[in-house]
């Protein structure tokens, strides 16, 4: 009887670490999804940007003339794919900013803006991107009736480049995408 009853709980504390085994295996392979994250665009860098992310630029577009320039009422970026040879620009565009994409803008002091990006668009290819054309619209005093301040520093200059991948994150729906 004896030798039964230990049988029978030999296989019950088995099956139960097999239980709690398959378990454990089973929840380390399911895909987590990642939580949407602000990524820093970083002059010679590429890093990799997933959709439903946020791009951040910290820039002072150094309006001319500067005097009448109250905020900055819109900033927009476009960036280019990449070919795999690194060098020739794929046809497909990632246009940031304006109307195409949330964007926050925030004041840093001295002309500098925190601009954020949201890439909410899953009409977009996997792959790098290099930023090719920029533009910048200030907010301006009332009073100012002559033409529209004009950016002279543009991003343009710098080396800025993403990359974008595709994540369980981006399988979701996103708003506006």
């Amino acid at each position: 009887m004896d030798l039964e009853r230990t049988i029978s709980t030999c296989a019950k504390t088995v099956f139960s670490g097999l239980s709690l085994l398959v378990f454990v295996c089973a929840s380390a392979q399911a895909p987590k999804p990642s939580v949407p994250s602000t990524v820093p665009l970083v002059s010679d860098t590429c890093p990799s940007v997933h959709i439903g992310d946020s791009i951040s630029l910290d820039w002072n577009p150094n309006f001319d003339p500067a005097w009448p320039v109250t905020g900055l009422r819109s900033f927009g970026l476009t960036l280019a794919g990449v070919a795999e040879d690194g060098v020739s620009l794929k046809r497909q565009e990632l246009n940031l900013g304006a109307r195409h994409t949330p964007t926050k803008i925030s004041p840093l002091g001295n002309g500098f803006y925190r601009i954020e990006f949201q890439l909410n668009t899953r009409s977009i290819e996997p792959g790098k991107y290099r930023l090719v054309r920029a533009m910048a619209m200030a907010e301006v005093v009332s009073e100012y009736t002559e033409q529209p301040p004009q950016m002279t520093s543009s991003p343009v200059n710098e080396r800025y480049c993403i990359s974008v991948v595709w994540s369980p994150v981006s399988q979701s729906p996103q708003p506006g995408g």
